[in-house]
C-alpha cells in the first residue's frame, strides 16, 4: 500500500512539474501581451520587453511587436496592417513587414525612422518616396531652372 501511494505522489509531482515547465516555456517564447495605448507601448519598448501594439492612425494601421534584444539593440517587427487614406501605392503594401532596431531606452513609432529598419516594407516605402521625389522634380524642373538662372 505504501509503495502504491509513493508512486501516486511521484506521478502527481511529475505531472505538476511538466505543466509548470510547459507554462514557463509558453510565457517565455510564445505569449505576447498586448498594449491598448501609446503610453503602455512606450514603457515596454523602452525596456525592450515582449509586447504587441496596434497603432490605429488616421492614414494607416500599423502593428508592432517587440521581439527582444538582439545584441545591444531592441528588435521590433513592424507590419502595415491597413491603409485607410492617402497615396494609392501604399495600399499594395498592406501585410508587408520590416524589422527595426533601436537602442534600449528609446520609444517611438518605429516606421518614422526608416534608417533603423530593414525588410520588404522598408524597401517598398523607399521606392514610393523616390518615385514621388522624381515626379516632383520633373513637375518643377522649369522652376528650378529659373531659380538657377537668377544666381
Amino acid at each position: 500500500m505504501i509503495k502504491t501511494e509513493k508512486k501516486y505522489y511521484i506521478i502527481i509531482l511529475i505531472v505538476v512539474l511538466v505543466i509548470a515547465i510547459a507554462g514557463g516555456i509558453y510565457t517565455s517564447w510564445f505569449y505576447n501581451p498586448k498594449c491598448e495605448n501609446y503610453a503602455c507601448w512606450q514603457g515596454y519598448m523602452e525596456k525592450c520587453s515582449k509586447i504587441s501594439f496596434i497603432n490605429d492612425g488616421s492614414e494607416a494601421s500599423w502593428g508592432y511587436t517587440v521581439k527582444g534584444l538582439e545584441g545591444n539593440e531592441c528588435a521590433i517587427t513592424v507590419k502595415l496592417l491597413q491603409v485607410k487614406k492617402g497615396e494609392l501605392g501604399l495600399a499594395s503594401l498592406a501585410g508587408e513587414e520590416m524589422t527595426c532596431n533601436y537602442p534600449k531606452g528609446v520609444s517611438t513609432y518605429p516606421e518614422q525612422d526608416l534608417s533603423k529598419c530593414h525588410g520588404i516594407l522598408k524597401e517598398d516605402l523607399q521606392g514610393i518616396i523616390i518615385n514621388k521625389l522624381h515626379a516632383y522634380i520633373l513637375e518643377n524642373l522649369g522652376k528650378f531652372d529659373e531659380s538657377l538662372s537668377k544666381i
